[in-house]
């Protein structure tokens, strides 16, 4: 082993850049904060070969004075900090003074401001002089990682290093709505943000028109800002969510969760939202200098932030509205709804693009049912058109609500069985159904300990098939060992509603089929069962006039 010694200045250099610059991606985050910081209003972002070629970011903000130009390439160099109790409460989103440093010290970069230029390689001033006389900072940096050719073997394919690019610029610019971004990939437009302020017009420039018009607003909260998609609308990752603070991007574990637990019982399992989140705090309340690329905060009060966030999304969907039919979509929809996963409808068919009602609509007027076709749809007439029902999916919804309602009151509704059924269950489901006894009685479902790896059930829900209690018990315990707390008893609901609800096949009389439509319609958050399935495809009368050319 070599005795301790000091690292050389450019090897130290190469590591600290390692912890900020990753990728190409990096490099054009920390680019656009600085911009961002400066006040910039107009961001063109350039990116050849990958970001491996050149990333050129020009701004329009403050600008950086001729003479301090050299000095904002040293490592620790910063306008943002001056005394240690400016850590305590950081409101820009770059404050260590290590980007530009970092970048140079793997990169060719140039920069020009104020009529100055600078030109430096692997952390050394090659040049430095006169420059445009130009608005604002604009840096090119070439050859990334080409001194650190080791850098260069763990770069992903051009592909996802151009995706990672694009990921981090949408971002900025649903957060920034009123920031004008433009980025270019080898000479093509990638994204064009119009700067005006219009978070809509913002989704509609990185996520395209039909995805833009599926976004509910947030207001009221005056913590909480931005959009999130109604839940016919969806993804299969969580690529699509955006969180930040202070309109700084983060990645949060915590506030995910949250996020995603106000659409349970709205997405199907495996299904998640889109959205752009901006909590807004002060910033005393938060620690943004946590990660080396500032990507985690640690938050003084969690709790309260995790509950704002979901008072404020969960109001926001309170807003959202059934799945609607059209025919005949303009081209230019159906090319962005095909670029971004819509909720499935019936038989697992795509309906697109999905149409945003007016909210002065009554989606929950009057139904009158028509009759009943296929393995179990009901046929029904509506003020807005002509309505299909998933039964099962409905009767799930309404007999779910029902179930939330006993739990919250303490008032259960159960018959006993005749006959009690025994059931074989495993240790676990015998101590989740020890722990929860008596929320599960409340419910309607009850039972004894019928030896050490069995349950007797004594009494199910009033509206449970007797026949149907050992599987629906097998279900319910099975859900409450895997989920914790509220969540849990939510799950627990689900299922003995699930277990409950008209099976899909079941034939019912016009009496049936008239009660189950009043009970939906009267129904809270009755666009979805309590798994995520729609419950009913509306198909308006103009698209039926349309189609039989009755529009004139």
């Amino acid at each position: 082993m070599s005795p301790i010694h000091l690292l050389a200045p450019e090897v130290a250099d190469a590591i600290a850049a390692g912890e900020v610059i990753e990728r190409p991606a990096s490099v054009v985050k920390e680019l656009v904060e600085n911009a961002i910081d400066a006040d910039a209003r107009r961001i063109s972002i350039d990116v050849r070969g990958a970001g491996r070629t050149s990333i050129r970011v020009g701004d329009d903000g403050g600008g950086i004075p001729a003479d301090e130009l050299p000095l904002a390439f040293v490592r620790h160099a910063t306008s943002k900090v001056t005394a240690l109790s400016d850590l305590d409460a950081i409101t820009s989103l770059g404050f260590r003074g290590e980007a530009l440093a970092s970048i140079a010290a793997v990169a060719d970069v140039e920069c020009a401001s104020s009529g100055a230029r600078v030109h430096i390689r692997a952390g050394e001033v090659l040049e430095r002089g006169a420059g445009p006389l130009l608005t604002g900072v604009t840096v090119e940096v070439r050859d990334l990682f080409a001194n650190v050719p080791a850098r260069l073997k763990f770069l992903k394919s051009d592909a996802t290093e151009v995706a990672a690019i694009k990921d981090v610029v949408a971002a900025f610019a649903l957060l920034h709505p009123h920031v004008r971004f433009q980025l270019t990939i080898d000479g093509r437009s990638a994204i064009s943000s119009a700067g005006d302020g219009d978070r809509r017009r913002a989704f509609a420039s990185v996520h395209g028109a039909a995805v833009a018009a599926e976004m509910l607003d947030i207001v009221g909260p005056p913590l909480v800002t931005g959009m999130v998609s109604q839940p016919r609308l969806s993804r299969g990752s969580r690529d699509g969510i955006v969180l930040a603070v202070n309109g700084r991007p983060i990645t949060s574990r915590p506030l995910a969760y949250a996020l995603e637990e106000c659409y349970q019982g709205r997405l199907e399992r495996g299904r998640h939202p889109l959205a752009a989140v901006d909590i807004e705090i002060d910033a005393a309340f938060v620690d943004v200098n946590v990660h080396p690329a500032k990507r985690e905060v640690r938050f003084r009060e969690e709790g309260a932030v995790f509950a704002a966030l979901q008072r404020a999304v969960r109001s926001a969907l309170g807003a959202s509205e059934p799945v609607r039919y059209q025919t005949s979509p303009p081209l230019s929809v159906v090319a962005a709804a095909r670029g971004y996963e819509a909720q499935r409808g019936v038989h697992g068919a795509a309906v697109l693009p999905l149409e945003v009602a007016s909210p002065s609509e009554d989606s929950r007027a009057m139904l009158r049912p028509i009759g009943q076709f296929g393995p179990g749809y009901l046929v029904a007439e509506g003020p807005q058109g002509l309505v299909l029902v998933d039964q099962h999916a409905a009767h799930e919804r309404v007999l779910y609500n029902r179930l939330l309602e006993r739990l919250r009151t303490g008032l259960g509704a159960s018959q006993a069985l005749l006959m009690p059924q025994a059931v074989d269950v495993e240790p676990a489901l015998i101590a989740a159904a020890a722990d929860h006894r008596a929320d599960l009685a409340t419910l309607g479902l009850e039972y004894e300990e019928f030896g050490p790896r069995s349950l007797r059930i004594t009494a199910v829900p009033v509206e449970m098939p007797a026949g149907r209690a050992t599987a629906a018990v097998q279900e319910t315990l099975t859900a409450l060992s895997e989920t914790r707390g509220d969540q849990g008893m939510h799950r627990a609901a689900a299922a003995l509603a699930c277990h409950s609800a008209v099976r899909f096949g079941d034939v019912l009389d016009i009496a049936e089929q008239r009660r189950l439509l009043s009970d939906l319609e009267s129904a809270d958050e009755s666009v979805t069962c309590p798994h995520g399935r729609p419950t009913r495809l509306i198909v308006e009368w103009q698209e039926l006039k349309r189609h039989f050319r009755r529009n004139y």
